[in-house]
Formats: C-alpha cells, sequence, structure tokens
C-alpha cells in the first residue's frame, strides 16, 4: 500500500509532500495508517470534500492511496474535512514534515 500526500495552500503558501510506502515502513506506523485509513472508512469517501464558502488561508490537502485492489484519491481542506479523516491528516502532516527534513 502506497500513500501519496500533498498539503498546500495556508498563510505562507508552502507545499508540503509525503510519499509513503507502508510496506517499507516501520510496523508501528504502518499499523497506525492502516487504522486511520480504516477509521475514516477512506476508500467510500468521496473524491472531493470541499466547502463552497472560500476561507483565506486554509489548507488543502489531497490524499491518494494506492493497493494491488484499488486506488482512491480524496481532496479536502482544514474546515471540510470530516472529523474522521482529521487523525489521518494530522498524522500524515507530521510524517511528511519529518521526512522533508531528512
Amino acid at each position: 500500500m502506497r500513500i501519496k500526500f500533498e498539503r498546500s495552500g495556508g498563510f505562507a503558501g508552502m507545499l508540503l509532500t509525503g510519499l509513503f510506502n507502508l510496506d517499507q515502513m516501520d510496523e508501528k506506523q504502518s499499523r497506525e495508517l492502516r487504522e486511520l485509513l480504516d477509521q475514516a472508512d477512506f476508500r467510500k469517501l468521496p473524491e472531493q470534500i470541499v466547502s463552497n464558502a472560500p476561507v483565506p488561508d486554509q489548507f488543502t490537502y489531497t490524499i491518494s492511496v494506492e493497493t494491488k485492489e484499488w486506488q482512491h484519491s480524496v481532496i479536502t481542506g482544514d474546515t471540510s474535512a470530516p472529523p474522521e479523516l482529521q487523525p489521518l491528516l494530522q498524522t500524515l502532516s507530521k510524517l511528511a514534515r519529518s521526512q522533508a527534513w531528512k
């Protein structure tokens, strides 16, 4: 399973990206990400979860998950992301930041 993550926008307009191959990650992190995807019922989320009203300085997130059986992408924002997706967004942001500094 692979996850491609992108966070754009915000006050500074900075782009944060990460590519995570769960089969090559630390087992604890891999298990956590799989659980967060399951908790969010990621496969069943719509491809776009965005607010009709523009929100200044918000982050926009794109998450693409690819497995041998399926692939799915979701685009969402800070204010439009459902609560069950928030922990996944936070974890992927943290992992992408740590990946960027390596």
